[in-house]
């Protein structure tokens, strides 16, 4: 992990490996061992016995390579040896991409931005990160975004790089970022690249069914929404012997669902240490324009050519579905089902002994239109507690 210095190459099985915007992807994949020579070389990688500490978990990572390009690179954070009836060993290993790294890192000392450009906060938290024992992160991506932003994080939250980075990203118009490992000069470069948003917005990649398109699920997810929202800080009173209440936001909804009839579904998140209510109510907007009603995760598999345009590092990029199906068949000799958007995570199943096939399964975000305004409760008739309308 800190030297990047190459211990083995292993041709793996059942391979799964994924990528997402803002947050750590899996990976997972098993090593048969046949021989001797590939017991020791495995052992190089996760190690044998517990005085071991020149290998195993948390130490080692694995990049997987598809021809010259790395489609990423995963920190391993657990391996298992073990043994069948009849006697065939193999080693499953998993773990998670390097931003997983930044989840196991504590902000240990106190740290404030004021007036400062988000991506420089999020460079900046990286930066800091970096000083004691580095991994050797580069930092890039977009100079400036014209979004300013107040940020204090103490170490007393005991909160994470990773925590902090991910909160920075949920409130209207707040930065993307992702780990992106590429080789250059002969050396593999680990860059940290922060934007106001990632990929491109024309639409290069095109999928289609029939072609293509495998497979498609389109679930809508009601269970964990609202209809309207507030965020909840902590107490600005820093005296704990007199009584105070934690900072609230006001309360934020998408108008259209209560113009569409939806009932009132309400919601508080909490966010530890801020007291700002601005920023609470940044974080109430957010979720109130992202989570509101029904949630839905388009996601679609489809078959990956030799030559594929898409890979990991486009994640960001706008693409093009049609499906033709018997949910959405043709109307009129047109397709009722042909969307373009934006990729925001891929899972790719590489060909194996049980895989003849590479596959990638996309996870698209589905536009978040509209905007958000202040919920006021008690809206039409007021009522007192037992119901009665008050005049």
């Amino acid at each position: 992990m800190l030297s990047d210095r190459t211990i083995v190459e292993l041709d793996l099985d059942d391979v799964k490996f994924d990528r997402r915007i803002c947050q750590p992807g899996a990976f997972s994949g098993s090593i048969p061992i046949t021989n001797p020579t590939i017991a020791e070389q495995v052992a190089k990688v996760v190690g044998r016995y517990d005085d071991d500490l020149s290998a195993g978990p948390g130490r080692t990572v694995v990049h997987v390579w598809r021809g010259p390009e790395i489609w990423g690179s995963y920190l391993i954070w657990s391996a298992e040896p073990k043994s069948d009836d009849r006697g065939r060993v193999t080693v499953d290993i998993s773990g998670a991409s390097l931003e997983s790294y930044l989840y196991h890192r504590e902000i240990r000392e106190d740290l404030e931005f004021r007036r400062a450009d988000q991506l420089d906060i999020a460079r900046g938290l990286v930066a800091h990160m970096e000083l004691d024992r580095p991994i050797g992160l580069r930092l890039g991506g977009e100079d400036f975004s014209a979004v300013t932003r107040n940020r204090r994080y103490r170490s007393s939250e005991a909160a994470t790089y990773g925590e902090r980075l991910e909160e920075l990203s949920s409130v209207i118009d707040g930065p993307e970022w992702m780990i992106r490992t590429y080789p250059e000069g002969g050396r593999r470069v680990r860059e940290f690249t922060v934007a106001q948003r990632m990929g491109q917005d024309v639409t290069d990649h095109i999928w289609a069914q029939p072609g293509d398109v495998l497979s498609w699920s389109y679930p809508a997810d009601a269970g964990d929404v609202a209809t309207s929202w507030r965020a909840r800080g902590d107490t600005p009173n820093d005296d704990l012997s007199e009584d105070s209440e934690p900072s609230l936001s006001r309360q934020w909804e998408d108008p259209r669902y209560r113009e569409a009839g939806w009932p009132l579904l309400e919601r508080t998140v909490d966010y530890q240490s801020v007291t700002d209510t601005d920023v609470l109510d940044d974080y109430a907007r957010w979720w109130a324009r992202r989570s509101s009603g029904a949630v839905r995760f388009p996601q679609v598999t489809v078959r990956l050519g030799e030559s594929t345009s898409f890979t990991p590092n486009n994640l960001g990029d706008r693409a093009r579905l049609t499906l033709v199906n018997d949910w959405f068949p043709l109307t009129g000799g047109r397709p009722t089902f042909s969307k373009s958007w934006r990729v925001i995570g891929v899972e790719v199943t590489p060909v194996s002994r049980s895989n003849g096939q590479e596959q990638a399964s996309l996870i698209f975000e589905e536009p978040t239109e509209g905007s958000v305004e202040e919920y006021e409760s008690g809206r039409g008739h007021p009522k007192d507690i037992a119901g009665k309308e008050v005049a």
